[in-house]
C-alpha cells in the first residue's frame, strides 16, 4: 500500500475531511457555474473561426481537464468517507489508508497516450498520473483561469456588442414593416434595396460577433470587422425617414387631393372671371399694355389626374414626388393670376385717379374765382370728354389732365397778389 508522508490521528483526519469536502464542493459549483455560463453556451452552440475557435479548444481541454480532476478527487472522497464511517475509532492500518488518501498522491488520474517519440523502448505506452488533493486543486488551477478568460472575454464581446446589433436589427424590422403597409417592395423599391444591404450588412457583423467575437475586442463599438455601426445607423435613418414621409404621404392623400381639388377649381373659377374682366377693361379702355391672362387650370387638372392615379396603384414614391410639385405650381399659378389681374385692373384705377384729379382740380378754379373761365373750361371739357368716353386711351388722357392741372395752377397764380406790393 502507498504511504502518507506521515500517519494522522483521528481528528486531523476529521478536520481534513471536512476542508476537502468543502474544497470538493467549492470545485463542482465553480464547475457547474460554469456550465451555465451564457458565454459557455454561446461559444459551445455557436459555429467558431479564427482566434475564438483556436483558444476556445483550449478552453474545452481545459474544461476536459477540470472536470475530471474533480472526478478523482471525488473518488478519493468517497473511498475516505467509507472508510472513515467503519467505525468511530479507526484502527491503525485504517488510520494510515486515511492519511494517504487525504495527504498522498491517492488521485488516480485517467491514463493517456505516451507519443512514441517522448518514451523508451520498455515504457508503456500509457501514462498514469498520480496527485495529491492538495496537487490536484494546485494542477486545477491554471486550466480553470485559462477557460474562465475564455469565457469572459467572449461573453464581454457579445454583451457590449450584440445590444448595438439588436438596436440596428429592430430599426431594420420597423422600416421593413412600413414597407410592408406602403404595398411592399415594388412599392417602394429604393428604400426596400436600401434596407435590404443594410440587412446583409448587419448579418455579416452579426456573424463576425458569433463566430469570433475575440477578433473584436478592442472596445471598439465603431466598427465590426468591416462593418461600420454608424455608417448603418445613418443609412437606416434615412431609410426610415424615407418610409415615415412616405408613410405621412399616403394618409394625407386624399385629404391634399381633395384640397388641391378646391384649389384647382377656385383657380379655374378666377381665371374665367380675370378673362371677362380684361374684356371689360378693353371695352373702357384703349391700351395694349393690358395683358393676357395665364390659363393653368387645364394642364395642372390634368396632372392631377395623373398623380391620383399614381396614388390609386400605390406608387407613394411618384406621388410624394408630383403632388408636391403640382401643390407648388397650383400656388404659383394662383399668384401669376392675382398678379396678371392686378395688372389688368391697373389701367381702369389708373382712369378713376385721373378723373378725381380733375375734378378735384376744377373745384379748385372755382374756390379761386376761375369757374366761368372760358379757357380753363374748354380744356375741363376736352379732358372730360376724354376720361368718359369708352374706350378711354388713357395715355392721351393723362397729358390732357395734365394740361388742365397746369392752366388751373398758372390762371390762380396770375390772380395772387404780388408779395412785394403787399408790402408797400
Amino acid at each position: 500500500m502507498n504511504r502518507a508522508p506521515r500517519v494522522l490521528g483521528r481528528d486531523e483526519i476529521d478536520e481534513l475531511m471536512v476542508r476537502h469536502e468543502s474544497e470538493y464542493d467549492g470545485v463542482t459549483a465553480g464547475l457547474m457555474e460554469l456550465e451555465s455560463h451564457p458565454g459557455r453556451q454561446l461559444l459551445d452552440g455557436g459555429t467558431l473561426i479564427g482566434r475564438t475557435a483556436e483558444q476556445w479548444e483550449t478552453g474545452r481541454r481545459a474544461i476536459t481537464l477540470l472536470w475530471g480532476h474533480r472526478e478523482a478527487y471525488g473518488a478519493v472522497l468517497d473511498r475516505a468517507r467509507e472508510l472513515r464511517a467503519r467505525r468511530g475509532r479507526p484502527l491503525r492500518p485504517e488510520l494510515e489508508e486515511l492519511s494517504f488518501l487525504l495527504l498522498g498522491r491517492s488521485a488516480e488520474l485517467a491514463a493517456r497516450d505516451v507519443p512514441i517519440g517522448q518514451r523508451g523502448l520498455t515504457d508503456p505506452a500509457l501514462h498514469v498520473r498520480r496527485l495529491s488533493l492538495a496537487e490536484l486543486i494546485e494542477d486545477m488551477a491554471p486550466a480553470w483561469r485559462e477557460v474562465t478568460a475564455v469565457v469572459e472575454a467572449a461573453d464581454a464581446v457579445w454583451t457590449r456588442l450584440v445590444p448595438t446589433l439588436d438596436r440596428v436589427d429592430a430599426g431594420i424590422t420597423e422600416a421593413e414593416a412600413g414597407i410592408g403597409r406602403l404595398g411592399g417592395l415594388d412599392a417602394v423599391p429604393e428604400q426596400a434595396e436600401a434596407l435590404a444591404g443594410i440587412r446583409r450588412r448587419l448579418e455579416a457583423a452579426r456573424t463576425l460577433v458569433a463566430s469570433d467575437p475575440l477578433a473584436l475586442g478592442s472596445g471598439d463599438d465603431r466598427r465590426i470587422g468591416t462593418v461600420d455601426v454608424a455608417d448603418l445607423d445613418a443609412e437606416l435613418r434615412q431609410v426610415a425617414d424615407a418610409v415615415r414621409h412616405l408613410t405621412v404621404v399616403r394618409g394625407r392623400f386624399q385629404e391634399r387631393v381633395g384640397r388641391l381639388t378646391a384649389m384647382l377649381d377656385e383657380l379655374d373659377y378666377q381665371e374665367g372671371d380675370t378673362i371677362r374682366r380684361r374684356a371689360h377693361v378693353q371695352t373702357r379702355i384703349s391700351d395694349k399694355r393690358v395683358p393676357e391672362v395665364p390659363l393653368r387650370a387645364a394642364s395642372l387638372r390634368e396632372r392631377m389626374g395623373t398623380v391620383t392615379g399614381l396614388g390609386g396603384r400605390g406608387d407613394w414614391v411618384r406621388v410624394s414626388r408630383e403632388l408636391s410639385a403640382l401643390e407648388n405650381d397650383v400656388l404659383g399659378a394662383r399668384d401669376r393670376l392675382a398678379a396678371t389681374r392686378g395688372h389688368i385692373d391697373a389701367p381702369l384705377a389708373r382712369r378713376d385717379e385721373l378723373r378725381g384729379l380733375l375734378q378735384s382740380y376744377r373745384a379748385m378754379a372755382a374756390r379761386g374765382g376761375r369757374g366761368e373761365d372760358p379757357v380753363l373750361e374748354s380744356l375741363y371739357s376736352g379732358a372730360k370728354e376724354m376720361l368718359w368716353r369708352a374706350p378711354c386711351e388713357l395715355e392721351v388722357a393723362v397729358r390732357v389732365v395734365i394740361r388742365y392741372q397746369s392752366a388751373v395752377i398758372a390762371a390762380l397764380d396770375d390772380d395772387r397778389p404780388d408779395d412785394e406790393g403787399e408790402q408797400g
